[in-house]
């Protein structure tokens, strides 16, 4: 018994040791695979860190380089005007290379005009007077001979066909500039228009050398320019990269057999690749400029400069291992506080992310996207926010033949001024749907959003009615930016006047104003994100630009319209991240006049008796037209009401006066206009009967406009000049 008692014994100790050391084993490879785990997050942090560090300097490297040489351009494009000028001067195109070299960049090494065979008799077949630096010195000489064709050349040929070449791949001027350089050439006409000679302008790729070492993340990392077909033009000092190293990276990237990768959205192109001269990994990322000469930049970075403390850290965390073990209880309990509180992180971010998703996917599907079979008006609106949510608003929809639209601004960004935006468009549309005076709906508006407003926030808002039948604008400015009126050649700002924005105070009386769109015509309303748009100088896009940009843009519809905008913008802003959110509304006003068919007029005086009358002239009507039932008995029945509407209405008890009824049909729609010289009422405005109470709870009234809505397709009513006039129409067409 005591001898199985002690096995018994040693069997425990050994099984508790084995445990022990099972649980340590367990504990370092835990520990190691967390190790890795952190090195693979963070490598994988510090790659995606620097393939946007690389685009940043890759981007940077090109506006530079696109800056230099759009001066150069822009230096030859006015120089081609004088030369134009003086071609009967032989003498003064020598003194306009020389000007050219001496006064206009430092970057020119050169530059000459190439004249077609014998345009100058007394200079010869060749004629090519070329300028260039030489010491501190200009010197300029006529290189053109036998020896120097130049009628073969790619500057001369292309501007003989009177194309511009914007940057040739990089070449030997032997003749020249003795120089490998790259040439910018514009052709110079004559009177008549025809090219006779090429204005070109050189400039050698050492400067780009200088440049682009001066966009650097390492010592040892280094930039280059390759042309499109993969010549090298530009590379870095020998002490930092040897021209057999810098070939052998120009022949990888034409490789297509080396695995490449996008990286950064697709934005740049990357592969790995091995330094065999100085025994050292890395990588190579190029990407091609976005504007003429579309050369490709190339940045190339060594994995033991970007990850070097990264690896000095693992090597560091491997040898802390040992230690660890001994207090991996501590290490354990800290680290898994870490890793719920970066997972809570997480969660959380992700979270508001989601949600501010789903704000913008809420605020995009608020936006109108009515579309109508109505060719007299042609609307399309844009609104790209600054951030996931935005402060601007526009809206608008047809009803009772007028459209009704409006543009607003909110003050302040992100959720809160979304929130007021949302509130806002829906103000507007729910008012709208009842009211026709914009500065009534504006009021209305401004009552609701003053209306415990505790955050002070406030919106400027244009508000518009455009009555498609005759092209009458009625309107009101809250603070809004004023919209431009385009009108056959001519641009100008819609004669608006300054209301307070609305949600400052209630009390505030806004004011209506009017004025007719032309057939043919364009409304443009925008948001301050149009003239406040600023480059990556800081410059505002402002009005003026704003007025040339459209100068420009005639005969174009809506969608156009906006979209040239927009691409403007994006051009002036080089994708500069925008600071405001940019609303646009275009609206183009087209009427067509088709040909009447039928058109009859019969005037009553406001007696109801005079309805047998009526009833008697549109059954005259009807039956031309060869309506039959159940049509033409409800058109009858339809008009006999909205008749005895304006008799017993528009004219008060006792006050004689007349109303006049006009039918025409334009082989589609059926008009029925109704005019009185009576009091302002407009019947659509007229709340209809409630059909839900009995008839003892009902009050007197209603049931006629009810009647009508149901009958006619479209009831439009305006007042202008003293008139009542109201229209009924019917689609007869299917």
């Amino acid at each position: 018994m005591q001898a199985i008692n002690k096995d018994s014994k040693w069997w425990f100790i050994k099984k508790i040791r084995q445990t022990g050391l099972l649980v340590i084993i367990l504990a370092a490879i835990l520990l190691e695979g967390i190790s890795a785990l952190q090195y693979y997050y963070t490598r994988n942090m510090l790659e995606r860190d620097l393939e946007e560090q690389v685009l940043l300097l890759l981007r940077a490297s090109a506006q530079r380089m696109d800056a230099i040489m759009r001066d150069v351009s822009i230096a030859a494009s006015n120089q081609v005007w004088h030369a134009q000028e003086h071609l009967d001067d032989p003498s003064y195109m020598e003194t306009l290379v020389s000007n050219l070299v001496t006064h206009e960049s430092d970057k020119i090494v050169g530059a000459a005009i190439a004249f077609s065979p014998d345009y100058y008799p007394s200079k010869g077949h060749w004629y090519e007077p070329y300028s260039r630096h030489e010491g501190d010195s200009v010197i300029t000489t006529q290189i053109g001979s036998a020896q120097h064709n130049y009628f073969s050349s790619e500057f001369y040929l292309t501007c003989m066909k009177g194309d511009t070449l914007k940057w040739s791949t990089p070449y030997l001027d032997s003749e020249g500039a003795k120089d490998t350089v790259s040439t910018f050439a514009l052709p110079i006409r004559d009177g008549k228009g025809k090219p006779v000679a090429a204005l070109g302008i050189d400039i050698t790729t050492g400067w780009m050398s200088e440049m682009l070492s001066q966009f650097h993340k390492h010592p040892s990392s280094f930039t280059m320019v390759l042309s499109q077909e993969g010549q090298l033009i530009a590379t870095p000092p020998d002490t930092v990269c040897s021209p057999k190293l810098a070939v052998s990276i120009a022949a990888m990237i034409k490789d297509s057999s080396i695995p490449k990768v996008m990286k950064v959205n697709g934005r740049v192109t990357s592969f790995k690749f091995y330094d065999e001269e100085q025994g050292r990994s890395g990588r190579v990322y190029y990407a091609r400029k976005r504007y003429a000469p579309k050369w490709l930049m190339v940045k190339v970075c060594y994995d033991d400069e970007d990850f070097g403390e990264l690896y000095k850290l693992q090597k560091n965390i491997l040898w802390m291992t040992l230690v660890g073990i001994l207090v991996f209880g501590i290490i354990l309990q800290l680290f898994m506080r870490n890793g719920r509180k970066l997972q809570t992180s997480l969660m959380r971010q992700q979270r508001i992310d989601g949600e501010l998703q789903i704000a913008n996917a809420i605020q995009t599907q608020m936006l109108p996207r009515e579309s109508w079979d109505d060719p007299r008006v042609d609307v399309h609106g844009s609104l790209t926010p600054a951030r996931e949510v935005g402060g601007d608003l526009y809206d608008y929809f047809i009803r009772d033949e007028k459209l009704f639209f409006c543009i607003g601004d909110v003050s302040g960004k992100g959720i809160p001024a979304a929130f007021i935006m949302a509130v806002s468009q829906s103000l507007f549309h729910n008012i709208a749907l009842r009211e026709s005076n914009p500065a009534l709906i504006m009021q209305r508006m401004n009552d609701s959003a003053c209306r415990n407003n505790q955050s002070n926030m406030f919106a400027t808002l244009f508000v518009g009615v455009l009555d498609l039948p005759t092209g009458r604008l009625r309107y009101c400015c809250a603070g809004h930016e004023i919209p431009f009126l385009i009108e056959k050649l001519s641009i100008s700002y819609l004669d608006a006047k300054p209301n307070l924005p609305i949600g400052l105070f209630a009390d505030f009386s806004y004011t209506m104003q009017e004025t007719t769109m032309p057939p043919g015509s364009m409304l443009i309303l925008y948001t301050d994100g149009l003239t406040e748009a600023r480059n990556s100088q800081h410059q505002l896009f402002g009005r003026e630009r704003v007025h040339q940009m459209m100068s420009r843009c005639y005969n174009i519809s809506s969608r156009t319209m906006v979209e040239t905008i927009i691409s403007e913008i994006e051009h002036f802003t080089e994708h500069t991240q925008p600071s405001d959110d940019l609303t646009l509304l275009a609206i183009s006003y087209t009427p067509t006049e088709k040909l009447l068919i039928l058109d009859e007029q019969l005037t009553l005086s406001n007696d109801v008796k005079e309805i047998e009358r009526l009833s008697t002239f549109i059954k005259d009507v009807t039956a031309r037209l060869n309506i039959a039932k159940p049509l033409a008995p409800k058109l009858r029945l339809a008009l006999e009401e909205a008749v005895v509407n304006v008799m017993e209405y528009a004219y008060p008890a006792g006050r004689k006066g007349e109303v006049n009824i006009r039918v025409t049909y334009d082989g589609d729609l059926l008009r029925l206009i109704i005019t009185d010289t009576g009091i302002p009422f407009d019947p659509t405005e007229a709340a209809a009967a409630d059909t839900t109470l009995s008839a003892e709870e009902r009050p007197v009234g209603g049931l006629g406009i009810l009647l009508i809505r149901k009958l006619m397709d479209v009831i439009n009513y305006e007042r202008e000049h003293g008139k009542n006039i109201l229209t009924l129409t019917k689609r007869l067409k299917n």
